[in-house]
């Protein structure tokens, strides 16, 4: 018969040789974990970062059945399950009846359970998960769940281990999928938006326009890659034209649609034998009744019709910054403010035109309030009365010059060039030669 310390020897071989082989056994699967890690975080396709995670997650553990949830929208929304019911994840319950996916998503902690009573539901069909908490350091994303094991009896600490250590490499992949996403859709717009850039580049008119005894110059300057100011220069004969500067409430894509919608439509009606006021007047009945929807969203126009062989201009200004008319004689100034509010939001509103008579060198300048909302660095604005000092001072200069030391001097009473501009900048001036 062995002595006692013969079989105390050969316990401690038996243990030393099971440790070796757990630690081997954990060794093997810490590398496997690994490995699948790299695997997944070199993915950036969302659903196959969940289908590598799933997948990997169950052969893992031996689990038989899972899901991964995530959050959207504010609630756990299955993304991927291998065989496992949403009806069976909230019934189980935690503490304050809280679903266990919940729970484990609120806490932030791994639940194991491994013994489920005949008489609770879906007892018969359970009697051991896993669920483990998806999240970077940053935030929670989701669930992972793995209901089963294929051999029978419960997870352990090993098991525990092993997906939760896989499970932040798949979140890393899943922040990183996300991001990727994000910065794909953000170039895809930002080449949308310098697409729509250059189609309402190419709507603006050329400032080559050659008209009888007039000189025109303009300039606009949205404040993203598309803007809600408009202006637009109608020819009718060689000694008639429309002058035409609007700006929609809102900035962006929908400003620049609806400017092009309104661009259109004076287009076609511009030289119809209509009276400008009734078309001004019919125009916000259509925008009131068929386009602007929204309390926020309106425009503001000065629609003026110029004839230079009559030497008179027929306007309406429809709640508009008035336009500032240069008088040579005098050299004094006038603002056109006839016509009424603005349009998209009285469909009843009647609007009235006025005719002015023009003169050898009398001036007019169109502009937005991108010119005289422009703040400096202590937030106050450049305002008309500048505007109007401005117009005074530089009577003489040729209209482009005109326009360029304008802008330079609005960009200078602004003061840091890194300051964005916060608003659309158009400005129109014509010049009666």
């Amino acid at each position: 018969m062995l002595s006692l310390l013969e079989k105390q020897m050969e316990l401690l071989e038996r243990k030393l040789f099971d440790l070796e082989n757990r630690i081997e056994d954990q060794t093997m699967q810490l590398n496997d974990v690994a490995t699948m890690g790299l695997m997944i975080t070199s993915l950036l396709d969302i659903e196959k970062v969940l289908s590598a995670m799933m997948d990997m997650a169950t052969r893992m553990v031996g689990g038989e059945v899972g899901c991964i949830m995530l959050l959207e929208n504010g609630l756990l929304q299955t993304k991927i399950s291998w065989g496992l019911d949403d009806r069976i994840i909230k019934s189980i319950k935690m503490e304050n009846e809280v679903d266990i996916a919940t729970w484990t998503f609120q806490t932030g902690e791994t639940i194991i359970i491994n013994e489920f009573p005949e008489e609770a539901p879906y007892g018969g069909l359970i009697n051991a998960i896993i669920s483990v908490p998806l999240a970077t350091q940053e935030r929670q994303l989701g669930v992972l769940i793995v209901v089963n094991k294929t051999t029978g009896g419960g997870f352990t600490d090993e098991d525990k281990s092993a997906v939760e250590t896989l499970v932040r490499f798949a979140a890393v992949s899943i922040e990183n999928a996300n991001l990727m996403k994000e910065r794909l859709e953000r170039q895809k717009l930002e080449q949308e938006l310098v697409v729509a850039r250059q189609v309402q580049q190419a709507l603006l008119p050329s400032n080559a326009e050659a008209f009888e005894h007039a000189s025109i110059a303009a300039t606009y300057l949205p404040a993203g890659q598309v803007g809600g100011d408009y202006y637009d220069i109608i020819r009718l004969s060689p000694h008639e034209f429309v002058i035409i500067v609007g700006d929609v409430s809102n900035k962006g894509m929908p400003a620049a649609l609806m400017m092009t919608a309104v661009r259109s439509v004076f287009r076609m009606e511009a030289g119809k034998n209509v009276e400008i006021d009734q078309m001004i007047t019919d125009l916000n009945a259509f925008l009131c009744d068929q386009v602007l929807k929204t309390e926020n969203m309106f425009i503001s126009l000065a629609y003026a019709c110029f004839n230079l062989r009559m030497m008179t201009c027929t306007y309406v200004n429809a709640g508009h910054l008035a336009p500032i008319h240069f008088h040579k004689k005098s050299a004094e100034i006038t603002m056109w403010k006839t016509g009424g509010t603005v349009l998209g939001q009285f469909p009843s509103f009647v609007y009235q035109a006025e005719r002015v008579p023009l003169e050898t060198g009398d001036r007019v300048l169109f502009y937005t309030d991108g010119i005289t909302e422009c703040e400096d660095s202590e937030g106050q604005m450049y305002m008309r009365e500048r505007l109007n000092k401005f117009v005074l001072a530089n009577a003489e200069r040729e209209p482009e010059e005109f326009i360029a030391m304008l802008t330079q001097e609005v960009d200078d009473f602004k003061g840091d060039p890194n300051k964005p501009q916060s608003d659309d900048i158009t400005t129109l001036l014509i010049e009666i030669k």
